[in-house]
């Protein structure tokens, strides 16, 4: 299960990122790797070209707790 910070909702808002391809990008990413604070960032190049990155907060499993999402 996922679930997203008014931030994160904001963010995709923003920057055209749909719930699919964040659910596509968490299941599929090609790189994690820990920010500063211990979340972990995933990142995805999409079908369309794409690439974007998925920020979930540090050790939120059930449900994964979406921070910030933006492009790359």
């Amino acid at each position: 299960m996922i679930s997203y910070t008014h931030h994160a909702v904001q963010r995709m808002q923003e920057r055209g990122i749909t719930d699919a391809e964040v659910q596509y990008c968490l299941k599929n990413y090609h790189t994690s790797y820990p920010d500063r604070l211990g979340n972990t960032i995933y990142k995805v190049d999409l079908e369309s070209g794409k690439g974007i990155k998925v920020v979930v907060k540090a050790q939120s499993a059930n449900p994964m707790i979406v921070i910030t999402v933006a492009d790359y």
